[in-house]
């Protein structure tokens, strides 16, 4: 494997309970991953874990910041390329150690790419409006249009110069002390101050076509259909009168349940939701017995 690769995983300070599960979770789902690098923890706070330590603990409740110098240090240490995957977006099933190892990469240089995520585009969530590629590079979708999801922070492999320009950016301004929200805000707008050629670099991966489990034909065309309703659905969302009614109409639909199966299997919203564990997906879980037995992992390593 080239030295050139591998997985970054920024730790917000208020989840460090949660490095040590999703360390187990990396090296049982993704065989022969990347080296893993965690940042944002201290060397006593991170003990056996792989990591390159915060150079100063009082500003890492900057996320862009904290990001950025564990970026900066993996650099330093020979990296270009990185996967970025924050400590709540563990693995729920097996990835597919051959996309992620060797197909994704190789796309990004041949691309000339900054940014590919591995939030699919067949997912139900996106209207699917960009252009898609060729099905000799997995047809992923080209980030290009207004509404599109670069550098967002689903997991994603990034070329490293382009991450660090991003959490430069996002930490420019003070007031909003570079959340992982602001980053995803400033970043993602076509006229953001960024080069062209990372703004105009961004893919997005085809989850299914890409998973170590792809769906048969009759699954796909399912998928289709279940993205074209759920959209026409939430296009209502902005017409309802009165958050609270809102709200509860997005929660009736399930804006933020889904489980994306692509070569990095995740559910969209994370384990965790404002410091608890995020009500859907402990939802989804519970639907298997290695998701129940995970999901008391979770409560255990929370309460410890």
């Amino acid at each position: 494997m080239s030295r050139e690769l591998c997985i970054l995983v920024p730790v917000w300070h208020q989840y460090r309970w949660l490095a040590p599960l999703t360390f187990r979770l990396l090296e049982a789902q993704w065989p022969d991953h990347p080296p893993i690098y965690f940042a944002g923890l201290t060397s006593d706070e991170a003990g056996s874990l792989p990591h390159v330590p915060v150079s100063d603990v009082g500003r890492r409740t900057n996320w862009s910041w904290m990001t950025g110098d564990g970026m900066r240090q993996i650099s330093e240490k020979g990296y270009d390329l990185v996967y970025l995957i924050a400590e709540e977006h563990v693995p729920l099933g097996p990835c597919h150690p051959k996309h992620l190892n060797e197909t994704l990469p190789q796309w990004l240089d041949e691309l000339s790419a900054s940014y590919i995520g591995l939030m699919g585009w067949d997912n139900r969530r996106y209207p699917s409006r960009s252009p898609r590629l060729s099905a000799s590079r997995g047809c992923m979708m080209h980030l290009n249009g207004p509404g599109d999801p670069r550098f967002h922070l689903h997991p994603a492999l990034w070329r490293g110069e382009a991450l660090a320009a991003c959490c430069a950016l996002a930490g420019r301004n003070p007031d909003k002390n570079g959340s992982a929200w602001h980053f995803e805000k400033v970043n993602d707008k076509l006229d953001a101050p960024l080069e062209e050629r990372w703004k105009r670099g961004c893919y997005q991966v085809a989850a299914r076509r890409a998973s170590l489990r792809p769906p048969g034909r009759a699954a796909l065309l399912g998928g289709c259909v279940e993205r074209f309703v759920f959209n026409k659905l939430m296009a209502l969302y902005p017409h309802i009168p009165g958050q609270g009614i809102a709200d509860a109409y997005a929660h009736a639909v399930g804006f933020d349940d889904f489980f994306c199966d692509g070569p990095y299997p995740m559910f969209y919203s994370g384990l965790m939701v404002k410091g608890s564990i995020n009500p859907y997906c402990e939802k989804f879980l519970r639907r298997t017995p290695e998701g129940t037995a995970l999901l008391a992992e979770l409560r255990k390593a929370q309460v410890e």
